[in-house]
């Protein structure tokens, strides 16, 4: 028996976060539908802080060295999604934060698709108990962020 067998995962790991499948929607391209989020949340979440995470993978030779050397992590989801817990409105709640990765379609019509770095990455996040998903809706987003007890206008949570 090897020792560290319990050490071992696959090389090309399935997620072991929900990831929606394509939505059909070949006109939004992903800035376009993590553009719209970001108003949905401005309108429906005011409680919610989110950001963007940045991807040096789509910079020029040096900003992707520099990011290299300031410890950017390849395959870390698109946004962060920040919300503070009341504990007098969500008792049960223990989940403030989330990372979302949105996908859309190239201009071949072609829907995006998690590379190994995000799976890689999205379950390592998994495995340290946080939460992670991987959209191409907003409203899916929004849902499941309700679900874990973002403070979202017209969602009740239970």
């Amino acid at each position: 028996m090897n020792a560290f067998a319990h050490l071992e995962t696959p090389l090309d790991e399935a997620p072991l976060f929900p990831v929606e499948a394509p939505d059909g929607r070949k006109d939004l391209a992903e800035i376009d539908r993590q553009v719209m989020f970001r108003k949905y949340l401005s309108n429906l979440a005011p409680a919610v802080m989110s950001y963007a995470n940045p991807n040096a993978a789509k910079r020029g030779f040096k900003a992707q060295h520099q990011a290299r050397k300031e410890g950017l992590t390849a395959g870390v989801f698109d946004m962060t999604c920040a919300w503070g817990i009341d504990a007098s409105t969500l008792p049960d709640c223990d989940v403030s934060v989330c990372w979302i990765e949105f996908k859309g379609y190239d201009s071949n019509g072609r829907p995006g698709k998690l590379s190994q770095a995000q799976i890689d990455w999205g379950n390592a996040m998994v495995r340290k108990g946080h939460k992670v998903a991987c959209f191409f809706s907003g409203k899916s987003a929004f849902d499941w962020m309700a679900s874990l007890g973002a403070p979202i206008r017209g969602h009740v949570t239970a």
